[in-house]
């Protein structure tokens, strides 16, 4: 096991981490240190109040510190490289009152109270950008490599995004039906020659992009969480009202919005709301229960 010297203490959570610790406890620290932080202190030192819901004045260094995780983020991995997803950090006090507008109950408070929100967006259609993709692999396939694909290998490339991301470069009213034929005809052969042609199970478009995206997003939690910020993944908006407000192209899927900040430090006796949600945290203490894991690993075969 490779153990590393810190240069400083690192703080995860509530405890300190010795100056001399594996990469293992580490990463075990910061994932269990992670939790969804359902209420946000407000940088500017107002309390929010719902009678006259404003946001709040966002902490630049935050905002700069959830950059760096993003950044940090975009090393998960994603389908043949092909990285279909954008981020809108969403951190201005009226971008953030316009976002708040379409979210959900509590979501809305935790968009104008947190630093800042990054609005996940999955791009079910990548291949229209295939020519910036292009230019990515003459680049060279690794960082450390700059032997680009052959010309076989790029068309492959390409064919095999078309092929499992179903996000056909084409007009929506085209572009959806021959992406359903594909997907059928292709399920079709695994029916008909009973498995003996293994061919691949294609999802939709959206599931495949969504796939990808959700990656990166508990990347950047975690890349949050070890930077001591808290985080929430929230999926309660309107998709409608967001694209609106955003201008997000219909091209793109919001499967997830992720608000970003400092926790509320709420009172030990503070009592739950209406939905049994205890908001904010007790001394930075907010990790959640989980089932036993005797009933959530299975080995080798599926049993209930």
């Amino acid at each position: 096991m490779h153990r590393y010297r810190l240069s400083s203490p690192l703080v995860l959570g509530n405890s300190l981490a010795s100056s001399d610790v594996s990469v293992s406890e580490i990463f075990d620290g910061v994932v269990n240190s992670r939790y969804a932080c359902t209420r946000f202190q407000r940088n500017d030192g107002t309390i929010s109040d719902t009678h006259n819901a404003t946001a709040s004045v966002s902490d630049s260094k935050v905002v700069e510190t959830a950059v760096e995780c993003l950044d940090v983020a975009r090393r998960s991995p994603s389908g043949f490289n092909a990285q279909p997803y954008k981020f809108i950090v969403v951190h201005s006090k009226s971008k953030k009152e316009a976002v708040a507008k379409y979210c959900l109950g509590r979501n809305a408070d935790r968009v104008r109270d947190s630093d800042c929100t990054v609005i996940f967006l999955s791009d079910k259609e990548s291949l229209r950008g295939y020519k910036r993709f292009k230019n990515f692999l003459n680049k060279g396939v690794t960082r450390t490599s700059n032997n680009s694909p052959g010309p076989w290998a790029k068309r492959k490339i390409q064919l095999l995004i078309l092929l499992f991301s179903s996000g056909w470069p084409l007009p929506r009213i085209l572009g959806n039906p021959i992406s359903f034929v594909v997907r059928t005809a292709v399920s079709c052969v695994s029916v008909i020659t009973r498995r003996r042609i293994l061919v691949p199970s294609l999802a939709s478009a959206d599931t495949w992009s969504t796939k990808n995206t959700m990656l990166v997003a508990m990347t950047y939690m975690l890349a949050c969480t070890s930077r001591g910020l808290a985080t929430c993944p929230m999926e309660g908006y309107n998709i409608g009202g967001l694209r609106k407000v955003l201008k997000v192209p219909k091209r793109y899927g919001i499967p997830l919005i992720v608000s970003t900040g400092q926790p509320f430090l709420r009172k030990q006796d503070e009592c739950q709301d209406d939905v049994g949600m205890e908001h904010g945290t007790v001394s930075g203490k907010g990790m959640t229960r989980r089932f036993p894991k005797e009933e959530m690993i299975i080995y080798n075969i599926f049993t209930s």
